[in-house]
């Protein structure tokens, strides 16, 4: 009997034994003015060079990066490549504590210096006594401007740096500081303003900004040249916005100390390398100087864990190819340029997270191969995204899809004045989303947007709740807005509350609108045949974005021909009609009927089943002008034989349940 008791001790040390080399090995990495305890590191470098130095040894070990808690300061990014990378079973870690006590960030403090009695004495009255002055780092002195212009098509637009305070950024002193002055006489590049503030000829570095031509564009340009006229200025851009400048366009001065009146304001003065700053609550102001945090190039098998990320230059996270980094239960934001960026990668993306405060998208995915079809499995599930596009407020979503396969699962979207989602590519999925209060002051824009591409098919949008989405005084908004030929979508299984416009069909096809409860939603549903009307020429002309979109892709391929058997012919079965789309078994109470405009027919359309409600509650009034609630219109589809795909339930209010790791 002692031999099988040796042995059973023997496997239980083996065991023990097998499990403690299995266990991660951690490398922890000091706060900003702590020493780095036993084994630990100073900073996150030194921590990544350790983990590669170990991973030599042991190919197959699980490394944990643990950031301490508190401050972690960057001033330029911590780069990882293939060799950082870890291993389907064993990925790299890096991570802060599970209360969101580690924060990673890319500013520095700025030390108080006394203010220029010649800049003082410039100050508006309301601030003199109330603004301080900062000595700025070389980073943030150097730059001859404050950003780069912010145009349509234009590279991607970085601040030089960015100012916070206790409560978050900072803007550059403006004029009007609330709302916009309206442009006139508007020349080229030049325009004028009527009661502009005197002595803008003082201004070395001075911006005008807002919607020159389109209410769609937002566009941020540097003034080179500034004369008196009349109780106003004439002033001349440094190039002519995007199609001129309209009568009364909304605009307004940027970076002008004669601005500098209120909190939250700061004005910098080059020459001398100062910053006038009027901090909200505390005297403390930092500025942004690391245009990354963390940058994955060809990275696999990585995890970013219960961090905070905040004030990058541009991006927080960058990932470029790589396989398997995912970003979860983390805070990302404020930052310059995006919240996180995947291009390139494969199977990878943001989970449980809260993204605010993005200058432009607060996350991007960008994957897969269009040519093959072959899906890149990128994904964003289960966050909260909100404030994005901060500093650009058109064209800029609060996530972006290209490529192909990409999913936007289970998360709340809200409170922008910009899109959602903007797709572009193949077989997407949006799905499980609460989208609400979006494109405040915006106009011919969507929640949801995809367009000007017959190619980018197979896209999913189900099972969302969307609300709250409606137009301001002249001007007007979509749901999901379906722009110039976008074909081969389906929008199934949706609860539409309050949105104006909410499924847009502008001159598309062989869309699938089916099993969706519109609310309040006016009018249901939208269909015109653009191609054949106003805009012709994008259908016809061979060098159109629309038509070159269509020659990009390989659709008389064997996998384009079998997912997509209506493409090869496209240009030869009527391409300017909006034709073959199904609209079966959508419900609607109080909301106007469908409409067909600009050559729209119903006759070119399959319509079935759609009705209102059979029983409508005696309070849907009341419900369907104050509710968030998706269960209180659960009872509508009762007695009218529709079949909806989904029945709205507490599972779509995602704003209860997605994002806000750490309590918040």
């Amino acid at each position: 009997m002692r031999i099988p008791l040796l042995l059973a001790a023997a496997a239980l040390l083996g065991a023990l034994c097998g499990s403690s080399a299995a266990a991660p090995v951690e490398i922890r990495v000091a706060a900003e003015g702590a020493r780095p305890g036993p084994g630990g590191v100073a900073t996150l470098d030194a921590a990544l060079a350790e983990a590669r130095r170990r991973r030599a040894r042991d190919p197959g070990a699980a490394i944990v990066v643990a950031l301490a808690p508190g401050t972690h300061r960057l001033a330029q990014a911590v780069r990882l490549g293939p060799e950082d990378g870890g291993s389907a079973g064993a990925p790299l870690v890096i991570r802060g504590p599970a209360d969101g006590s580690a924060r990673l960030v890319g500013s520095l403090r700025l030390a108080p210096v006394p203010l220029d009695p010649g800049l003082a004495a410039r100050l508006p009255a309301a601030a003199r006594g109330r603004v301080r002055a900062y000595r700025l780092p070389p980073a943030a002195r150097a730059p001859a401007r404050i950003q780069d212009p912010i145009v349509l098509n234009g590279p991607p637009s970085l601040p030089a740096f960015e100012v916070f305070d206790d409560e978050g950024p900072m803007h550059p002193a403006r004029w009007p500081a609330e709302g916009f002055a309206g442009a006139r006489d508007g020349d080229g590049p030049a325009f004028t303003l009527a009661d502009a503030p005197a002595s803008l000829r003082d201004e070395p570095d001075l911006w005008a900004e807002g919607y020159w031509r389109w209410g769609w564009l937002f566009e941020a340009l540097p003034v080179v040249r500034a004369s008196p006229r009349g109780p106003g200025a004439r002033l001349t851009l440094e190039r002519t916005p995007y199609e001129g400048i309209r009568a009364k366009a909304p605009l307004r001065l940027v970076h002008l100390l004669a601005g500098l009146d209120r909190p939250g304001a700061w004005w910098r003065d080059a020459r001398s390398g100062t910053l006038l700053a009027w901090p909200r609550g505390g005297e403390a102001v930092e500025v942004s100087v690391a245009e990354t945090l963390l940058s994955a190039d060809g990275a696999s098998h990585l995890r970013i864990e219960s961090l905070r990320l905040a004030m990058a230059r541009g991006d927080l996270v960058s990932v470029r190819g790589g396989r398997d980094v995912v970003i979860a239960d983390s805070v990302l934001g404020p930052s310059g340029g995006r919240g996180a960026v995947f291009s390139g990668a494969t199977e990878g993306g943001v989970t449980r997270s809260d993204l605010s405060g993005a200058g432009a998208e607060a996350v991007v995915l960008t994957g897969g191969e269009r040519r093959t079809l072959t899906p890149g499995g990128l994904f964003l599930r289960d966050s909260r995204l909100t404030g994005y596009a901060r500093r650009r407020p058109t064209q800029h979503p609060a996530v972006a899809l290209d490529g192909v396969g990409a999913e936007v699962a289970g998360n709340y979207i809200h409170d922008s004045p910009a899109y959602a989602v903007h797709l572009r590519g193949n077989d997407h999925r949006i799905t499980g989303n609460e989208i609400a209060n979006l494109l405040a002051g915006a106009t011919d824009t969507g929640a949801i947007y995809a367009g000007r591409d017959w190619t980018a098919r197979g896209s999913v949008i189900a099972g969302n709740f969307l609300h709250d989405v409606r137009g301001d005084a002249g001007h007007e908004v979509k749901g999901v807005y379906l722009d110039d030929m976008a074909s081969g979508f389906t929008i199934a299984g949706n609860l539409f509350l309050r949105v104006d416009q909410p499924i847009f069909i502008g001159g598309g096809r062989d869309n699938r609108i089916e099993g969706n409860v519109l609310v309040a939603s006016s009018p249901a549903l939208h269909v015109d045949s653009r191609g054949q009307t106003w805009a012709r020429d994008a259908v016809a002309d061979p060098q159109s974005e629309l038509r070159a979109a269509y020659a990009a892709m390989p659709v008389e391929s064997g996998p384009w021909r079998a997912r997509y058997p209506g493409l090869p012919g496209l240009l030869y079965d009527r391409p300017g009609v909006a034709t073959g789309n199904v609209v079966t078994d959508n419900l609607m109470a109080l909301s106007a009927p469908f409409r067909f405009t600009d050559g729209g027919s119903q006759a070119e359309q399959t319509l079935a089943r759609n009705r209102g409600p059979a029983h409508p509650p005696p309070n849907l009034a009341d419900l369907a002008q104050a509710s968030v609630k998706p269960e209180d219109f659960a009872t509508l589809a009762d007695g009218t034989g529709l079949r909806l795909p989904t029945i709205p339930s507490a599972r779509m209010r995602r704003s209860l349940l997605a994002g806000a790791p750490f309590g918040r």
